[in-house]
């Protein structure tokens, strides 16, 4: 073939094509003729492994390169996995029940004042109404679910107490007809049939008890006591039923038609089971005529609908809440493609370093394609080459994920782990992640470096210029990602942003310096429990270092949120409002501010109310003073409008400001809030927790600080805020880490170049920019392709915010400014080292 290249050089194309075809002929001889099957005795297992030893070497001589590459592999793949396990654990949820694709929640979904409301709560009328009208239906479970809960434990003739803020759960028998939970001890046919029975998990039989089989043991909830009849096996950490204890609703059960249907609570879930081979459009097709008969003639479906969630859906339906946390099914689709992302930076690096390195590597190729080595035989070399530097680099993932778990398990309240050997998915996924990536980031360059000719291979004469098409694939393939690293950069400043803006932004009422205690359920009478309140508080108010309290149902913003509707008398326009029960003090103590009317008297019962400016625009008052003295129709009462205060954020920055009421009624207060002195906060707290326990000995003092309280209620935001922060880095960390191998490459390429100009008296400044310049063009790119996408993508997210920032050119060039002082400083940095060699050595080294 060299001997034909020549020709071709020297006499053209026809007189050399025709010497080559005498030399064939000539070179005929009958013996070299091979039986057909003699290529099968070829040793391809030798050939294998001679490339696996030759990957090894290269690996080994090449030092820098190969580190590089399996880092940023490692990073890219430790990611993904960790995506992959984020995404996989959401999906599982509660997919385990035998019984599964039949099983329904019922949840509601009625007309506000501004647009459709979406909860997970049914009234407690719906359960046994469903069972009994609508056809199609095997069964139905209703769980109460109750939130930080107190309970007391009766063992050995003591008495022990314990808060648990999972709670627990009132149910039905039936709950075990639907759900997959083993009775461990006792019967399950038989469980919960009667009051006052509970069943406990194995986990809390062992903390309560010290043993696993407590049959016949007491536990008081509320001030009942329920006898336990069975245990229960754990729940696994992937379901949206996390109950360990349950108690027999048949305790608590409001006899039918007391309750009505108006009242809501988003603990009361209604799970229902399909008969067998019955559709959920059947019975969803009865339910118009189901509302109808049971919430009136003048009920709507455009007011209000049942909806039927499927089991499976529970936790990424971000409209209606469970049981815990939830992981949305926007969540899932941008975790994976933050996965791809990172997956597609690391390979680019892979790519462009590979390529760039197999220009060293011409002479090999060369010297290998004129002893014999066919394309085929090449590219199988490189690719085995690829693959080893997958693996390594997929074997250290395996051991960094572990090490990442421990750390963000708990940070982020997550339960993963990473079982290789017992979950088939995870190693599929393994696999797939190695033979995908092996494949991106090895086959470009296999296919190209295979592909050179071997008399211009021999000669070194491969171009490696700004023309080639290496060259501007390399080029194209940093600004995909200059991209990505630059979409992750916008949009991870725009959420920190917005969270700052949630955390900052004013609230309408003061929260710095007030704590809530709780107020316990007591067996004594309502007048009593009043009695005792009031003296609690009054006594609160003489300790040192306490400067304010007030009795109320909650602060200002919580999640617990009660509704009701309301209209204004004369009218039979109704609207919906949210209530608080407050004593006199709560607007000062919370520092409201009232622009209208008169604060809300210090009264035990409900007479009048004071109401806020959203409240007044729903009524349709033009001005707060109009309302004040008017009469609003609530709960078949007429209550007068006593004053008008600012309105203030009942709930999340998420969520718009509804109207709102409050109201005195002693029998609603939970709480009693306490304004602090910080300079004697420790001593008042101390005193706080003595005056408390001498009026609640049996129970457990606890407290917390309101900003705190608000604080939580953005932890989802917060915590999808940190991960996409730790995401960014690591895209960045990775680019830049592609950035110092090219850079590098390119400063050897041209050694002699910056040798030369260093003599012809060119600066350290002069070469540093002859580096950098190239690169500012690329970015420059990236960022005007990213820049759109990112700020489409989070304009769009920033819509389920009530608040929200503008997304103005700052963010922007604060990104692009970010990133350019990234990538200069890697380049500049391998530059710096190129600019400041001697120009003497540079000189020989061509």
């Amino acid at each position: 073939m060299e001997l034909y290249y020549e020709r071709l050089e020297e006499k053209g194309k026809r007189k050399a094509d025709l010497r080559f075809i005498i030399d064939v002929i000539l070179l005929f001889r009958p013996g070299i003729i091979r039986p057909a099957e003699g290529h099968k005795n070829l040793n391809n297992y030798g050939m294998y492994k001679s490339h696996f030893k030759t990957s090894w070497r290269n690996l080994i001589r090449n030092k820098g390169y190969a580190a590089i590459n399996i880092v940023g592999l490692t990073l890219g793949i430790t990611c993904s996995i960790v995506l992959f396990l984020i995404v996989k654990k959401g999906n599982s949820y509660d997919k385990y029940h035998a019984k599964g694709d039949r099983i329904y929640r019922a949840v509601t979904k009625s007309k506000g004042n501004e647009g459709f409301k979406y909860t997970q709560g049914i009234p407690v009328e719906l359960p046994d109404a469903l069972k009994e009208d609508i056809s199609g239906i095997e069964e139905v479970a209703f769980t109460s679910y109750r939130r930080g809960s107190l309970i007391s434990v009766y063992s050995n003739g003591q008495v022990k107490k314990y808060e648990e803020p999972k709670g627990l759960a009132f149910t039905e028998p039936s709950f075990f007809k639907l759900f997959d939970r083993k009775i461990l001890i006792g019967s399950a046919a038989k469980c919960l049939d009667d009051p006052h029975e509970a069943i406990i998990s194995q986990k809390w039989a062992l903390k309560y008890f010290g043993k696993s089989d407590p049959v016949g043991e007491l536990v008081e909830y509320d001030n009942v006591q329920y006898k336990i009849t069975s245990v229960m096996e754990d729940f696994p950490d992937n379901t949206d039923l996390p109950f360990d204890l349950l108690l027999s609703y048949a305790t608590v059960k409001i006899p039918p038609g007391k309750n009505g249907w108006s009242g809501i609570s988003d603990g009361d879930n209604c799970y229902f089971l399909l008969k067998g081979g019955q559709s959920i459009a059947s019975v969803e097709a009865q339910m118009p005529a189901f509302v109808k008969k049971h919430m009136g003639d003048d009920s709507d479906e455009a007011e209000i609908a049942f909806i039927m969630q499927p089991l499976h859906a529970i936790h990424s339906d971000s409209r209606f809440g469970n049981n815990g946390t939830k992981l949305p099914i926007e969540s899932q689709i941008a975790f994976s493609i933050i996965g791809v992302f990172l997956l597609i930076t690391a390979c680019i690096n892979f790519i462009n370093l590979t390529t760039a390195e197999a220009i060293k590597r011409v002479r090999e190729v060369g010297v290998r394609k004129v002893l014999g080595s066919s394309r085929r035989q090449l590219v199988s070399q490189f690719l085995i080459e690829a693959f080893t530097i997958t693996i390594l680099a997929t074997l250290v993932s395996l051991g960094a994920v572990q090490l990442a778990l421990g750390f963000l398990n708990p940070m982020m309240e997550f339960s993963l782990s990473l079982n290789l050997f017992s979950d088939s998915k995870v190693l599929l996924f393994l696999l797939a992640l190695v033979i995908v990536i092996a494949f991106l980031s090895g086959l470009y360059p296999a296919w190209m470096v295979s592909g050179f000719q071997p008399v211009l291979a021999l000669k070194n004469q491969m171009s490696s210029g700004k023309n080639s098409s290496g060259y501007v694939l390399r080029k194209g393939l940093v600004v995909f990602q200059f991209f990505i690293s630059q979409f992750f950069l916008i949009t991870t400043i725009i959420l920190t942003r917005q969270m700052d803006f949630l955390q900052n932004h004013e609230t309408g009422f003061s929260k710095e310096a007030i704590i809530t205690v709780s107020i316990p359920k007591q067996r004594i009478t309502p007048e009593a429990r009043a009695a005792n309140i009031h003296a609690l508080k009054n006594e609160v108010l003489r300790l040192p270092g306490v400067e304010d309290a007030s009795l109320n149902y909650s602060p200002p913003s919580n999640n617990s949120v009660l509704g009701s509707d309301f209209s204004m008398v004369g009218s039979d326009k109704n609207y919906n409002m949210q209530f608080k029960q407050a004593d006199g003090d709560y607007i000062k103590l919370y520092d409201i501010k009232l622009i209208a009317g008169e604060p809300l008297p210090d009264l035990d019962s409900l007479t009048c109310i004071v109401v806020n400016e959203k409240f007044v625009k729903t009524a349709g008052f033009a001005t707060n003073e109009e309302i004040v003295g008017k009469e609003v129709s609530m709960w078949d009462r007429k209550l007068t409008v006593k004053g008008v205060v600012k309105d203030f954020n009942t709930q999340s920055l998420g969520k718009a400001i509804e109207p709102v009421v409050l109201f005195n009624d002693v029998n609603g207060y939970q709480n009693l809030s306490i304004k602090l002195n910080m300079a004697r906060m420790t001593e008042a707290v101390e005193k706080i927790e003595k005056t408390w326990k001498e009026k609640y000995p049996e129970f457990i003092f606890s407290y917390s600080f309101v900003d705190e309280q608000v604080k939580n209620l953005y932890r989802g935001e917060r915590k999808m805020a940190s991960l996409l922060n730790a995401f960014t880095i690591i895209a960045i960390l990775i680019g830049c880490l592609g950035l110092l191998g090219l850079v590098a490459f390119i400063a050897n390429r041209k050694t002699k170049e910056v040798g030369i100009r260093k003599v012809l008296g060119a600066s350290v400044e002069s070469i540093i920019f002859l580096f950098s310049k190239e690169f500012g063009k690329l970015i420059l790119i990236a960022f005007a392709l990213s820049a759109p996408l990112a700020g489409f993508v989070m304009h769009k997210m920033l819509q389920k915010f009530a608040y929200k920032i503008e997304i103005g050119p700052s963010i922007f060039l604060t990104g692009l400014i970010f990133s350019s002082l990234i990538v200069f400083i890697t380049v500049g940095y391998r530059s710096f080292k190129a600019s400041t060699a001697n120009p003497v050595k540079s000189l020989k080294t061509e």
